[in-house]
């Protein structure tokens, strides 16, 4: 390389260093988008490194924490030279890297070792520029298996020379590839598992059958290719000789680019094969080829250190380009899922996702991306392409945006000097702009107030608050008046509250802020939802069967179940009127109750703590506890406490929850009989999370009943919130108390099994348990009587459409106390033989603790 008069140092960036520690963002969700089994650590070892021949020390130059940590950029590796004149020197580096299991740009999953990030060390400019087109020479010699090497497949021994910033690999077992030309552009597509290929419409007979297990990739690859070429080719972009595509076992990116190709998740297109839904993930790929296509541009006339941020700001304009050519509009998940909100799963995906591919569905301007896989923005945090387009088109004025869109495509002008030529103000922001990602900011509305104008219009000032970071940006307003029409006014101006004046037709009904939901606002600056502070009035979500439950008892022949209906505002976390329908082995019926939420959020769709209160109605059951036991019917009054400060409800490795209940009954049976019962209970649940892969679940539960009248009453031990080897009506008595310890392994993790399209099963996870517990004053007249189980289950985990993720639960228990009393299978005191199965055996759709 060529250094500087009075250069005294040489700096490379080791991008691999950040895989020798685990990233912050990783928590008890997310570990499964990164890592196959537990947190495996990578190695970077620098054997030697000399200077023409000279071998000499270096010093590593790494930054822990921040937003600019060792986990998301790596180390610099700083090499001293002896200062003197301009000169060309010759730096050698013998170094080891050691590739962990994990999914990403740097990783191994199986036979797989995906190299698509810089797995070399590359050189680093004053202004952290490292997108240096310079050439390169790259050999790789494998004893066995594949290899991808710059667009080239083969086995052993394999060279390229190309003019990139770096050389992406892939190694695997065995490679498939895929061949075609698209729009008059050949396009490969490489990948580590088996290709499908649909056959084509006109196919006739048996041959033309599509095969329904397989998602038809190539397909919708197609769907997204032919698009972007032709847009490319209406917008005068220079087309490659070749597109590839590469398949990289990554989670955290759907389609991304690296020098030259489109890295593509073998997650792609693993959805419910719906057009709506997959829309999402074509339109990832068509941005990923568009941004592909625009990397010659930015390599040419952008600077070194802009070209990943220009290159993807480019991919936004040309996919928004395509969709105004094709006259698209792209639906929000809001717009889409808006008729199954109903539904808990799809509640807590609009209002707190917990998936993978979260940019992809829903944040289509801020695009959070808290691994950083991609190298541009590993290195520096800036924000992504479509969020720097639309904060061009909150300051622009129509005709300047219009223009700076056209320079971006054309080509002609770096972004800088387009943004210059268009607004110069505008180029001043640009810093800000770029630091988005590091500005956390909440807004809220502040003081209002209205006032009737001369003219007998209305003259409206609204105060709005910045929390949080100063980031400088256009803020909209809208009233709405009594007339139904909306207004829009604008705040753009520094510091912590601002205030917009407006004027209407009619008194004003309600003011909302940023009503487009364009603004990034912070969940960690705001107390609750950060949009709840936005508006002066939420509308009601449609009713959400947040406890729908279903269980076959199939030892017990019987159906139990829940139907769980809460009623609630728009991001509003505090207040929520529930109905609750139920049966259990014991009562059918049904409950109205208030719940406030109080305390920290958990996240933004539950706070912590609940208190509640309601009434209920229900049937006894006749026969319950026993041949003889008559029905009835019963209301009842309750209060419960409940704290709960688990996150993950599939799968948790972290968090408690405790529940504090008491109820007042009084029943009436059809024997004429009337009486009143009081009931408490308390139940804990505590979570120790081993790694990754294990967790213990500790459960302990205390209730009393006073003045039982029927059994229905009595506290009961077994069941599927109990001991699960027992039967629900097993064992009734006045107090009972027990606890279970359950042990969770997750024995296969990054499953791919396609049911029908609509689950993909991802995990499946053995459980083990033990349980015992005492029952007093139970209903056969006995004082005390001990009970004691084992259980094993299997947990399987799995994804919704592809998207949302859920648990099916298989559970089998054995009871040990059943024959204290006697000779098995007469099970009591008094001889009488107890004809129950031996074991107790549950099906549920959630966790059991």
């Amino acid at each position: 390389m060529r250094v500087a008069e009075g250069e005294h140092e040489v700096r490379l960036w080791v991008y691999a260093d950040r895989l020798s520690v685990a990233p912050r963002a990783l928590g008890e969700r997310t570990w499964r988008w990164l890592y196959p089994g537990d947190v495996e650590h990578g190695e970077v070892a620098i054997d030697r490194v000399s200077i023409d021949g000279a071998e000499i020390e270096p010093r590593w130059d790494r930054e822990e924490g921040g937003d600019r940590g060792r986990d998301a950029r790596g180390g610099d590796l700083v090499i001293p030279i002896t200062s003197g004149a301009a000169r060309t020197i010759e730096i050698v580096i013998a170094m080891r890297l050691r590739v962990p299991a994990r999914f990403g740009r740097l990783g191994r999953d199986g036979g797989t070792v995906a190299l698509a990030g810089p797995w070399y060390p590359l050189v680093v400019g004053e202004d952290d520029g490292w997108r240096f087109v310079v050439p390169h020479r790259v050999s790789i010699e494998m004893d066995d298996g594949e290899l991808w090497l710059g667009g080239q497949v083969a086995r052993g021994r394999t060279s390229v020379e190309r003019e990139v910033p770096y050389v992406p690999a892939l190694l695997a077992s065995r490679l498939h590839r895929w061949t075609a030309r698209i729009a008059g552009v050949d396009v490969a597509w490489t990948s580590f598992e088996p290709i499908y290929v649909a056959p084509r419409s006109e196919v006739p007979g048996a041959a033309g059958l599509a095969d329904l297990v397989h998602v038809d990739r190539i397909g919708l690859m197609r769907q997204a290719l032919e698009p972007a070429i032709a847009t490319a080719r209406w917008l005068r972009i220079a087309l490659p000789a070749r597109i590839d595509l590469l398949d990289v076992p990554t989670r955290t990116e759907l389609a991304a680019t690296a020098p030259g190709v489109v890295i593509v998740s073998d997650r792609f297109a693993q959805v419910f094969p719906v057009d709506v839904v997959q829309a999402f993930h074509l339109r990832a790929l068509r941005r990923a080829v568009l941004a592909l296509l625009a990397q010659p541009i930015a390599d040419a006339i952008d600077p070194i250190a802009d070209r990943g941020w220009t290159e993807d700001l480019r991919g936004a304009v040309l996919l928004e380009l395509d969709e105004v050519r094709r006259s698209s509009e792209a639906r929000t998940p809001q717009q889409l899922l808006s008729a199954f909100a109903f539904h808990p799963a799809i509640d807590q995906l609009l209002y707190a996702p917990q998936i993978a591919f979260e940019d992809v569905y829903f944040s289509a301007i801020d695009e959070p991306d808290p691994y950083r896989d991609e190298p541009s923005r590993a290195r520096v945090p800036h924000a992504r392409g479509m969020r720097l387009l639309e904060s061009a088109r909150d300051v622009l004025e129509p005709r300047a945006f219009e223009r700076f869109v056209a320079m971006i495509a054309n080509g002609r002008r770096s972004v800088r000097a387009a943004l210059e030529r268009v607004d110069p103000a505008a180029l001043l922001r640009l810093p800000t702009w770029l630091d988005t990602p590091r500005l956390e900011t909440n807004y809220r509305l502040g003081a209002m107030r209205s006032e009737r104008l001369p003219d007998g219009r209305w003259r409206h000032v609204i105060e709005v608050l910045r929390e949080g970071a100063t980031r400088v940006e256009p803020v909209q307003v809208e009233v709405e008046d009594a007339t139904g029409a909306r207004t829009i006014g604008v705040w753009d101006a520094p510091g912590e509250r601002g205030e917009v004046v407006i004027e209407t037709e009619g008194e004003r009904r309600s003011v909302t802020i940023d009503p487009r939901q364009r603004l990034p606002q912070s969940a960690a600056i705001a107390d609750g939802h950060p949009r709840a502070d936005d508006a002066t009035d939420q509308p009601w979500r449609p009713p959400v069967f947040t406890g729908f439950a279903f269980e076959i008892l199939a030892t017990e022949a019987n159906v139990t179940g829940l139907i769980d209906v809460v009623l609630r505002q728009r991001y509003d976390l505090e207040h929520t009127f529930n109905l609750r329908l139920l049966r259990t082995a014991a009562r059918t019926g049904g409950r109205i109750r208030y719940l406030q939420g109080v305390g920290p959020k958990v996240h933004t769709n539950r706070r912590s703590v609940t208190v509640g209160g309601g009434i209920g109605f229900y049937n006894v059951h006749a026969g319950f506890g026993g041949p003889d036991v008559p029905g009835g019917w019963a209301a009842d009054a309750d209060l419960s406490l409940y704290l709960d400060t688990r996150s993950y409800l599939y799968d948790w490795r972290e968090g408690l929850s405790v529940l504090v209940q008491g109820q007042a009954t009084a029943t009436f049976l059809d024997d004429g009989t009337f009486g009143a019962t009081g009931r408490v209970s308390a139940r804990f649940s505590g979570t120790i999370g081993i790694g990754n892969l294990h967790a213990i679940v500790l459960v302990g539960h205390a209730g009393v009943s006073i003045n039982p009248v029927v059994d229905a009453n009595r506290q009961s031990i077994g069941g599927r919130y109990g001991l699960r080897g027992y039967a629900t009506d097993e064992l009734l008595g006045t107090s009972v108390v027990y606890g279970v310890a359950e042990h969770r392994f997750t024995a296969v993790t990054d499953l791919a099994w396609n049911v029908f399209h609509g689950i993909w099963a991802r995990e499946l996870q053995l459980a083990w348990w033990l349980g015992a517990g005492m029952v007093l004053g139970t209903s056969d007249g006995r004082d005390v009587v001990g009970a004691a189980e084992a259980g094993v289950g299997v947990r399987v985990h799995y994804e919704y459409a592809g998207i949302q993720p859920g648990v099916l639960a298989l559970d089998f228990g054995v009871p040990f106390g059943r024959w204290i009393q006697g000779d098995p299978p007469c099970a009591f005191a008094n001889g009488e033989c107890d004809d129950r199965p031996p074991f107790g055996f549950y099906i549920s759709v959630d966790q059991y603790y």
